[in-house]
């Protein structure tokens, strides 16, 4: 019968208790999901974004964020990269404004030449980040991965690197952009170069000097004023983005001719720099002047050269990469390598070249390559919004799941310590309060009281004696006395009927007690030392055995038990049932709805297991998920962090969901009834 009546529910007063009911529902609704949605929104974040604080993310909707966090994760976070390659300033990402307008035939241009570049001069994006796992990042680990057969040593040992693991792999500096020219081995210099092939060409990065000159070094030396540099230069510029970086060195003495020299000899990146032919003998005396012997040239740079003449002169360091050191060198010595024989050749002048081919001169409105650059940029992020949109959404999700997938056997342990532990618990728990609610012991109330106590504690307060006896488990005294109980009972309850089964039951513990504690310890040292005690660290049993039995899952389910029926046992006891029969087919399969709690709790209580699981599993091939987030969290993102909180949050809610069915069946289905 309802509490309240059809015709009451026309009164005013209860449709304003219902209104009141329904509202504070909804506000409690909303205090659940709104942090929820600000987590599943951080989730999907990066630098460029994570300013903003609401509930979905606004890259969604807003083309000018999409486009910052496009520009972040193709120059790899780093503004400095963006600043060199736009000619202008890039403070934040959150700064960045829509491009300024730019001839649409320019850009047609620049694609095409962009497409041309040479394969081992490109520069790829998106290959590095801040705790995040960009596209191309995530293509050259599988690219290498399948490469070496998925042999990290191999890969090591080819690359010259010491990662710990696939998810560790980084590109090599030299290929970043940064740092060009580094000596690599030349094998894996052309396996590089053959990944570098398969970045679309949108994805690469298109440097400028004379950014790198104004907006870089012009910075550090006259500070970011721009009066500065024009009150010691006697310019009138109005940005630093308006000075001019000549191809060769200004005539008249001065500043500018200093900045220029000191630039070109110690800042620039070394693929943009040109040499004369006439340095030729003056690099064969450098070189004199650095190597004694040929021998000592060919251990350094391991080469095979008969002569110290027979080392190539570089008029670029592209022809000989391994001589990077001795060209950067040459060049910063003014002795050997005078100014007026050095040539900047960065990718405007190059650019320029491909436009005076193409149309016989540089098209009208060109104002550098920056600005076109930063305009190709907006136009690639718009064309493709989805695709972009899609990256940024998964990103994270995909390093998580990458993370997890690549270290040890996270994924199968979780899963067999989660079975191990739910089987137990729902073999040990109901046996232990079956016993406690059929029986009627006489020390029940003081057993529940002590299961009871055990929710006092919490559970870091028994880690180190749970550690120390797990290290030093006594396997064999347990073993061996619990078997000489159960024997010595069975002997006095063949031989003895008469005897009174607590009498039975007290001689059958005291002989137990005694082959564990007493007899087996004293034959230790002539059995040997792990007789006595044995270690289960590093095992599914370390895991296990600390959650078998549960004070407060054995209160609950003797509760339970005490609930049903006395005349279903009396029935049972008519039929012939054994006690098995009982346990089983009777309180078992009647107890389904509190069975699908103590599943939930113990897998739940499993799966999210950290710290005891860290302290007892020391190997990492034994280590759960959660400790793997764990150690994500210490070296990713704070969006990466919520990322892996979603992936880690999506099992306990399934089996949240599965186990509320039954739940629910179990309180509805005996109210209808």
């Amino acid at each position: 019968m309802p509490i309240i009546s059809e015709i009451g529910k026309r009164s005013a007063k209860v449709r304003l208790l219902y209104a009141a009911i329904y509202a504070i529902l909804l506000l409690g609704s909303v205090t659940m999901i709104y942090p929820l949605m600000l987590m599943l929104s951080g989730s999907v974040k990066s630098e460029a974004d994570s300013w903003s604080i609401k509930p979905y993310p606004e890259f969604w909707f807003d083309d000018l964020i999409l486009f910052q966090k496009y520009a972040e994760a193709k120059y790899n976070v780093y503004s400095l990269d963006a600043q060199r390659a736009w000619c202008k300033p890039v403070l934040s990402w959150r700064s960045i404004k829509e491009p300024a307008e730019v001839d649409p035939g320019l850009i047609r241009d620049f694609r095409r030449w962009r497409a041309t570049i040479p394969q081992d001069q490109r520069v790829a994006g998106q290959v590095s980040g801040r705790g995040v796992l960009p596209e191309n990042l995530r293509s050259y680990r599988s690219y290498m991965s399948r490469k070496f057969n998925n042999d990290l040593a191999s890969y090591n040992l080819a690359a010259n690197q010491l990662s710990t693991s696939w998810s560790n792999v980084k590109l090599p500096t030299e290929f970043i952009g940064r740092y060009r020219n580094r000596n690599l081995p030349a094998e894996f210099r052309e396996e590089m170069i053959k990944w570098s092939a398969t970045i679309p060409a949108n994805e690469l990065i298109v440097y400028d000097a004379r950014g790198q000159y104004a907006l870089v070094y012009l910075y550090g030396v006259y500070t970011s004023r721009i009066e500065s540099y024009n009150q010691s230069h006697n310019t009138n510029f109005k940005s630093y983005a308006d000075v001019p970086l000549p191809d060769s060195v200004p005539a008249t003495n001065g500043l500018e001719r200093d900045d220029w020299t000191n630039f070109v000899r110690n800042e620039i990146f070394l693929s943009y720099i040109r040499l004369d032919a006439s340095l030729e003998p003056a690099f064969r005396k450098s070189i004199r002047a650095q190597y004694d012997s040929i021998v000592t040239f060919n251990k350094e740079h391991r080469t095979n050269l008969t002569d110290l003449d027979a080392v190539p002169f570089p008029a670029k360091i592209d022809d000989a990469p391994y001589l990077r050191q001795d060209f950067e060198t040459f060049i910063k010595s003014p002795e050997y390598c005078p100014s007026e024989s050095m040539r900047i050749s960065s990718n405007d002048e190059n650019f320029r070249e491909f436009l005076v081919r193409t149309y016989g001169r540089i098209p009208e409105g060109y104002s550098g390559l920056g600005s076109v650059v930063a305009a190709a940029d907006w136009a690639d992020c718009m064309e493709r919004k989805a695709a972009v949109r899609w990256e940024f959404t998964m990103r994270n999700y995909w390093q998580v799941l990458d993370y997890l997938a690549m270290h040890g056997n996270g994924l199968i342990n979780t899963l067999i310590y989660c079975a191990l532990a739910v089987i137990t618990a729902l073999i040990v728990n109901p046996l232990a309060a079956y016993a406690l609610s059929r029986f009627k012991l006489p020390g029940t109330y003081k057993i529940l009281l002590f299961c009871m106590a055990t929710m006092a504690f919490p559970g870091e307060v028994t880690m180190i004696p749970g550690f120390l006896l797990l290290k030093r488990f006594p396997l064999w005294p347990i073993g061996i006395g619990v078997a000489v109980t159960i024997l010595v009972f069975l002997i006095l309850e063949k031989t003895n009927p008469k005897v009174k089964e607590k009498w039975r039951s007290l001689i059958s513990l005291a002989s137990g007690l005694m082959a564990g504690g007493i007899i087996v310890p004293a034959l230790g040292p002539a059995v040997g030392p792990d007789f006595v005690t044995t270690s289960l660290l590093n095992n599914f049993a370390a895991l296990v055995l600390p959650g078998m039995a549960n004070g407060f899952f054995i209160f609950l389910l003797k509760g339970f038990f005490d609930s049903m029926p006395k005349e279903l046992y009396e029935a049972a006891d008519i039929d012939g049932a054994s006690e098995w029969t009982k346990f089983w087919m009777l309180t078992m399969n009647l107890s389904k709805p509190i069975l699908a709690v103590i599943a939930l709790g113990a897998f739940t209580s499993a799966y999210s297991a950290f710290m005891m699981a860290l302290i007892i599993i020391p190997d990492q091939k034994m280590w759960t998920i959660m400790v793997w987030v764990f150690q994500l969290q210490t070296q990713a993102s704070p969006s990466v962090v919520y990322a892996s909180l979603v992936v880690a949050a999506i099992p306990t809610f399934i089996i949240f969901v599965l186990c509320q069915n039954v739940i629910m069946r179990g309180i509805v289905i005996p109210t209808e009834k």
